[in-house]
């Protein structure tokens, strides 16, 4: 299939999942770039369609009747970027079972009320980079399959589940045996003071606001900080947390 026009049905429905509303209706979402396009052809995600512009050259390994080519104009109406790859796959959103990965262990990520689609996507490639078991995504998070998210996970999104749910998955979590951190200035405790290497869910609060749910935490914990800034950006906070989590896995096994 090779469209010419912006006005072609499947253009406009692609245009559609810009839309956080349109996304959830239709079931899907896009992700754009090369990269992506075969991390997404590697995962068990199940792909609609991959749309590639004329000036594309490059070989995929995917069904021939479900590429679509366009022109360079016509891609560059649905893309999401300034400077788009030429290259992008429609997928379906994944229907998690969150009670599937809330077990006895495990490493986990809560984004609680986290606005920014880049600090998001970050999390979730730290996430993915330090090995947690999954990310739970509550109190009006920014949409898991933005497009701005999904370009800052750099592929992660198709490595680690990543959950939107409520606040009651920290409660299931508890109840499995998991210790809920989260940070705190006032806290009395530095972060590698604590004993986080397995069976701990970190709590990532909101840029500006902080975490939302302070009653559900088990312990506060601070990272030191010896410079002036008064606070880290909360992706930066999170890369910390698990990095502490696997280093302190890594001593017990030497």
């Amino acid at each position: 299939m090779f469209i010419k026009s912006e006005n072609n049905e499947l253009i406009k429905k692609i245009k559609k999942l810009k839309d956080k509303k349109e996304r959830y209706e239709e079931g899907l979402f896009f992700v754009e770039g090369t990269t992506n396009v075969l991390e997404a052809l590697n995962s068990n995600f199940e792909i609609e369609y991959i749309v590639m512009s004329e000036s594309f050259k490059e070989d995929i390994p995917f069904k021939k009747d479900k590429i679509v080519h366009t022109t360079d104009s016509v891609f560059k109406k649905i893309s999401d970027t300034v400077t788009p790859q030429m290259i992008m796959a429609v997928i379906k959103i994944p229907e998690y079972d969150e009670n599937i990965y809330i077990k006895e262990n495990g490493i986990y990520v809560i984004a609680d009320n986290v606005q920014d689609p880049g600090n998001l996507g970050t999390i979730i490639r730290s996430a993915d980079a330090f090995g947690a078991t999954a990310v739970f995504t509550i109190n009006n998070s920014v949409d898991v399959f933005n497009p701005k998210v999904l370009r800052a996970t750099m592929g992660s999104i198709f490595h680690i589940p990543v959950i939107p749910t409520s606040k009651e998955v920290v409660l299931k979590l508890k109840a499995k045996g998991i210790k809920v951190f989260a940070t705190h200035l006032r806290a009395k405790k530095l972060v590698h003071q604590c004993n986080i290497d397995d069976k701990v869910a970190f709590v990532l609060g909101n840029e500006s606001k902080g975490v939302s749910i302070e009653d559900l935490v088990d312990d506060f914990v601070k990272i030191p900080m010896t410079g002036e800034a008064e606070s880290l950006n909360v992706s930066i906070a999170a890369a910390i947390f698990l990095y502490e989590s696997q280093r302190q896995r890594l001593i017990k096994q030497e």
